[in-house]
Formats: C-alpha cells, structure tokens, sequence
C-alpha cells in the first residue's frame, strides 16, 4: 500500500487541528468562573429565593457558561444572617443575598429607623441618600454593591393575642437589626435576633412568641406557628446583592455589564412580586382564621411618640452619619 505525501500533509493537518480544538475546548473550561452565592433566606420557595435562582440561571446563560453561580439557602453553609456581608469580604462566597448587613454596615440602619419613612416614596428618597455612604462602607471591605430588593410592610406577628400596642408587653419577638430591636423594646417587648432557618422552630418551643417580617417575607410562611398579624409597619426592610471585589475584578467587562443587567432585572421583579403577593396573602390569611388589625390612630400616634426620640439618638451615637441623618429627615420632613 502506496502512502503518498499529499495523504501525509492531510492527516497531519487533521491531527494538527484535533490538537488546536482540544486546546481552545480547554482553555475555555479553564476560562469558566464557578461561584457560590449565599442566600439568608431558608426557604427555596419564598419569591425571593425563586427570584434569586432565576436570576443566577440568566447569568449562566448570557455569558455563555463562563460564569456559574450556585446559590446555597439559609443554613446550608456555617454562615449566619448577620456575617453574609464579612463572609463575601472574606471570599468565601463570591456574592451575598444580604438583609441582616447592618451590623456589619451601620448606615444601613439609616433606612430602617423605626416609622421614620412611613411610605416607599420616603424610603426611595431615604436610600438614595444613604447609598453613597452605603458604598464607601462597603468598598472600603473590598465588596461590590450590584443591587437590592425591598420588602413591603414589616409589621408584627404573634401566637399571642397581639390586636394593640399594649399586647406586644412581655412578649418575646424576632427581630433582625438594632433599630427593630429598639422599637419592640420601648414598647415593652423583649427582641430576640434569630435568622430564618431558626425561627420556626423557636416559634414551636416557646423561644420567642412572635416576628417582624412582611406578609410576602415569611408571615405567610410561618402562618401554622402564628395567630395574629398586628399591620404597624415598623420600617421597609432592603436586602442587598453583593459581591466580592477580588472576583468581580476577574470577570471581563462585557460579562460585568450582564451581570449587572440580570441583577438590576430580577431585583425589580422581586421587590414588585412581593408588593403584590402582600395583599394577596394577607386577605387569604385572613379568610382562613387568622386575626388581622390595623393600628388605631391613637396606637400610630403612640408609638411615633414612643419611637421618635431615638431617632436623634442613633445620629448622635454616629457622629459621621448625622449629616445623611439630617438630609432624610429634611428630604422626608420628619
């Protein structure tokens, strides 16, 4: 059998480009970046969560699979509600899905202050204020701020008769950060700070006897566990997207701008879908048995009074946020 010289070169050009494929195939698995996100929320079913994985799904298929990134839910990792924002500055998940940062972040309290913004019109005005002040925090942790969502109304809940101010004296209730906790204090309550995944089972136990959270966050959720829905909004709770400098450096521009425009797309979607659901769940709460009252006049005007002195005293306890404490109370015209 006769080999000619044209034969040789064809099979070498063959072999020759089987070898450059197989290169570029592995250059572009190397050139894939795997990430992990953390979640504080428990449940894989809250909007929230759904919204965060369909987000994460769209990452995946805009870039093109060079950049994968694996949400684990509250629990799942030794991190808890409050050090999300540390463990993303420390790399150990590349990006956060963060409401408990703001005693990593105290300017975050801003926005929180109890019946401070008594509308999401206030509350935008408010956080477009905070948000620098927010971001120096933040970039000074070497940590990048992509987004948030934003829960409606986060009112109290009880297995205990809760239908006034005065019911809420003694009782012990789930709360997520200092402004929340001072509120239930002064009003005669004794907050206790647990993260998702542990209030269920403390509901169960006796540990606390009711939570602050949005119907749309997990009122409806724990519904089994609770009797009463007391609508005093103590304060719109935000949740931030955040990501680690070091890995958000790694990623090319154009993959940047996609990840961006996914977060600023399913941020809205979230803050929109629970706007929504709140209403729907609340009267379906209702319709099956659990007792809903919104506050007297005289309770509002209680608790604002009760309330409003600590307004003040949080400024005065952070002298380098009573210029942006200043500016929201001005914008809001409290």
């Amino acid at each position: 059998m006769t080999i000619t010289t044209r034969g040789c070169r064809s099979r070498w050009l063959m072999h020759a480009c089987t070898v450059a494929l197989a290169a570029c195939s592995v250059s572009a698995a190397s050139a894939a970046e795997n990430w992990r996100a953390y979640t504080y929320n428990a449940v894989a079913t809250v909007t929230p969560v759904k919204g965060m994985q369909a987000m994460l799904d769209e990452i995946r298929a805009e870039t093109g699979g060079q950049l994968n990134i694996r949400l684990n839910v509250g629990g799942t990792l030794p991190i808890t509600e409050s050090n999300i924002t540390q463990a993303v500055a420390d790399n150990m998940v590349q990006m956060g899905d963060d409401a408990g940062f703001v005693g990593n972040l105290p300017v975050g309290g801003l926005v929180r202050l109890p019946l401070l913004l008594g509308t999401r019109a206030d509350f935008d005005k408010a956080w477009r204020i905070e948000a620098p002040y927010l971001r120096d925090e933040l970039r000074a942790k070497h940590i990048v701020l992509l987004g948030r969502y934003i829960y409606p109304e986060n009112v109290m809940w009880s297995k205990r008769k809760l239908t006034s101010l005065a019911d809420l004296q003694g009782q012990k209730v789930r709360v997520i950060s200092p402004e929340q906790a001072q509120f239930i204090k002064v009003l005669g309550g004794i907050p206790i700070t647990l993260g998702p995944a542990e209030v269920a089972p403390a509901l169960d136990r006796g540990v606390i006897d009711g939570v602050l959270t949005a119907t749309s966050g997990y009122g409806y959720v724990w519904r089994d566990l609770l009797k009463y829905s007391y609508r005093l909004n103590v304060s719109y709770i935000d949740s931030l997207i955040l990501v680690n400098e070091d890995a958000w450096n790694t990623l090319s521009p154009e993959v940047q701008a996609k990840v961006q425009a996914s977060v600023d797309k399913y941020t809205s979607l979230i803050t929109t879908q629970m706007v929504t659901e709140d209403d729907q769940l609340t009267k379906k709460l209702a319709a099956s048995g659990m007792v809903i009252t919104e506050p007297s006049a005289a309770d509002l005007a209680e608790a604002e009074r009760r309330i409003s002195p600590y307004w003040k005293a949080w400024g005065e306890r952070r002298p380098d946020l009573q210029s942006a404490l200043q500016k929201v109370r001005t914008a809001v015209g409290r």
